[in-house]
């Protein structure tokens, strides 16, 4: 099994529970998601879109209620400002996906001149461990949401 310089994976299936890997020709689509990310998160910051004084969510304005993503405009504008704090405190779970994101991001701008993107494979119960994982931390922070009044 060959790796390339940041130790990934060229592509090769291991077989494990989990598959790090440097993909050729695959789409970027790290680089992408970061990308829309930094527009979005320039045009909120830029234009203010965090400080509007009406909310154009319709689930809260069904039921008073917040919804999973709540805060989410404001998230996205203390990230802007990198204001991680301010962020996590806004919505986590935003938080943590943006995170994510721009970890993946940082490392798909790195293979892109390699012609590569990086790709990860789970084997299916690893799967379905994360995605209750997921859903767990979603309704976490739904719960966190509604507490501190989003």
């Amino acid at each position: 099994m060959s790796t390339d310089g940041a130790g990934l994976n060229e592509g090769t299936d291991t077989g494990g529970a989990v598959r790090v890997s440097a993909l050729a020709g695959a789409a970027p689509l790290g680089a992408i998601f970061g990308g829309i990310g930094v527009l979005v998160a320039a045009v909120v910051g830029l234009l203010g879109l965090d400080r509007l004084p009406l909310t154009f969510c319709v689930f809260k304005g069904l039921t008073g209620l917040p919804c999973p993503t709540c805060g989410s405009t404001r998230t996205v504008a203390r990230l802007f400002d990198l204001d991680l704090a301010g962020a996590l405190a806004m919505n986590p779970f935003t938080t943590v996906v943006a995170v994510v994101i721009a970890a993946w991001a940082v490392v798909d701008v790195l293979l892109i001149p390699r012609g590569k993107a990086l790709r990860v494979g789970v084997s299916p119960s690893v799967g379905r461990l994360l995605r209750l994982a997921a859903f767990a931390l979603f309704l976490a922070n739904w719960i966190y949401l509604m507490l501190a009044g989003r």
